[in-house]
């Protein structure tokens, strides 16, 4: 996908990784090109009891993202070099940003360029590109 004129342009391979609590979307951005590269995602985790409590829920949460994490980190250490990438464009939940932070790697952190405390993984790329450019 082109980027419009208007907008800015990204002179480094840039990638651009938007999460929630169940996946992450990768996108790469070179020049004026945005082009999606990979999705990872996790299952839904079994649940331990017929009824569970809100703490059961909590906890599988937990569990479900702690995964999206490990996962996500995995990804990155096999694209960051593979792909070439100078910068990291990491957009996730506000509540969610020092939990990702805290795992990720010190080699990874280096290429972090922009945190971005918003869930934008359901929206449209064209809004997300908009969110980009006004932040």
């Amino acid at each position: 996908m082109m980027l419009s004129d208007h907008y800015g342009t990204f002179t480094n391979k840039t990638l651009l990784v938007l999460t929630n609590n169940e996946l992450a979307k990768l996108f790469t951005l070179v020049n004026h090109e945005i082009e999606p590269l990979s999705i990872v995602e996790t299952s839904e985790p079994a649940p331990d009891t017929d009824v569970a409590s809100s703490s059961d829920l909590d906890h599988a949460k937990q569990v479900r993202r702690n995964e999206l994490y490990r996962l996500l980190n995995l990804e990155l250490k096999r694209i960051i070099p593979q792909e070439s990438i100078i910068d990291v464009i990491l957009c996730v939940p506000e509540a969610n940003k020092n939990e990702l932070l805290a795992s990720f790697t010190p080699d990874l952190e280096k290429h972090l360029k922009t945190l971005i405390p918003k869930n934008l993984a359901s929206m449209e790329l064209s809004q997300v590109v908009r969110i980009l450019f006004e932040t």
